[in-house]
């Protein structure tokens, strides 16, 4: 599973943060999701951990698992723009 550069960093708060975290990886984002909170595991989590792990497996684009954890994180958010 080869680490894939995203695009363009993603700067997020994660939950419960003050700090800023500018994510520039899929693995980055994919560690992010690990520690969501389990209450907030709705349909954008799961379409952005399905797009990452296909993505990480060389099985989908990077593209859209970046669309679809920005959207993610807009939805929750966590997005700093």
């Amino acid at each position: 599973m080869a680490d894939i550069r995203l695009s363009s960093p993603i700067r997020i708060r994660p939950h419960g943060s003050d700090t800023i975290r500018e994510l520039t990886t899929l693995q980055d984002a994919s560690e992010i999701l690990i520690d969501w909170p389990h209450a907030s595991r709705g349909p954008f989590y799961q379409a952005a951990r399905e797009k990452i792990e296909a993505a990480l497996q060389d099985k989908a684009g990077a593209a859209e698992a970046q669309e679809a954890f920005t959207a993610l994180c807009d939805h929750a958010g966590l997005l700093v723009r």
